[in-house]
Formats: structure tokens, sequence, C-alpha cells
């Protein structure tokens, strides 16, 4: 009777260790899934999902010299994505990330950009209906949205100071009517 005892008690003892393990595990897979996405929105090379999501495109390009030039975008196409925009892209992803707010007709009221949660400097060339840049806006990383008045149909958004290496200012002319979607 002794030995059946002892038999149910380590049983018991197992059991009660077991559960004790998958209760930690099941707690740390839920507290990676809260506290981790804040943990990895602070990284510097981070790029938000709403820019993952976006679809992708090479989009040909002149400068103002007449030199081609081939710019890799994110297409922002949709109201959600253009209101997302830049925001909560981490610094250093904005190094090479270039998004391309897309609308289906010219804009021909004031439109207004929501700036927040970007960190870092950034510039929009407004891009008219037939493809030259009419003006480059800048918004400090405090700005919390910039007003286009200009008539556009797409605007390029870029860190301070990539458009002009890439060879993209007032003046320039981007084709977005002929940009080849890669994904």
């Amino acid at each position: 009777m002794e030995e059946k005892r002892q038999s149910r008690n380590w049983k018991r003892s197992i059991t009660i260790a077991l559960a004790v393990i998958v209760a930690i595990g099941v707690a740390y897979v839920i507290g990676a899934f809260l506290v981790g996405p804040g943990s990895v929105k602070a990284g510097e090379g981070v790029i938000s999902t709403a820019v993952l999501e976006m679809p992708s495109g090479i989009l040909p390009a002149m400068d103002t010299n007449g030199n081609a030039v081939t710019l890799l975008v994110k297409i922002a196409e949709t109201s959600e994505a253009r209101k997302a925009g830049l925001s909560n892209v981490g610094a250093k992803a904005l190094d090479t990330t270039v998004l391309l707010y897309a609308y289906p007709k010219v804009q021909t009221a004031r439109v207004t950009y929501a700036m927040t949660g970007i960190r870092a400097p950034l510039e929009l060339a407004v891009i008219d209906e037939s493809g030259s840049v009419v003006a480059i806006k800048k918004a400090s990383i405090t700005t919390s949205s910039i007003s286009v008045t200009e008539k556009h149909q797409w605007i390029l958004a870029a860190k301070e100071g990539l458009l002009a290496k890439m060879g993209i200012t007032q003046g320039s002319v981007v084709t977005p009517g002929d940009i080849r979607r890669i994904s």
C-alpha cells in the first residue's frame, strides 16, 4: 500500500512539475508577444509592418541634367498605407527607404500628410501628373504634418538628402506610370 502511495505521489509531483513548466512556457510566449514588438519598434534599423506590407517597385526617373536614375520604392497606394507613411521606421532603415505615395488621379486640393512617428528628418518630392517634380518639402522629426498645396499625383518621401543624392530635385522627371512592380 505504501508503495502505491509513493508511486501516486511521484506521479503527482511529475504532473505538477510539468504543469508549472508548461505555464512558464506559455507565460514566456505571451510576454514575448506583448513586450517584443515594443522593443523591436525602438530599433534604428526597423522597418514598420505597414511599410513591409506595401508593394515594392522599380521607378525610372531623370535628374535635372537628363541622366537616367532608377529608384527602388515602396508604394503607398491605399489610404491606409498613405496614412501610415514612414512613421515608426527606424532612422537607419530610412537611409535606404524611399516611399511613393500614389494616387489614382491628380490631387487638386490641399492634401495633408501626417509626419508623426518619423525618426529622422524627411524630404518629400511633389510630383505632378506629367511626372515633373514641382516642389521639395522638408519635415523635421518634430513636424506633425505637411500640407501640399501644389497639384500632384505622386509624392516621393525619403530621409532628408537621400533624394538629392539620387539626383531627384525640383525639375527632375519621375515616371510613376512606368513603375515596374517587383512584389
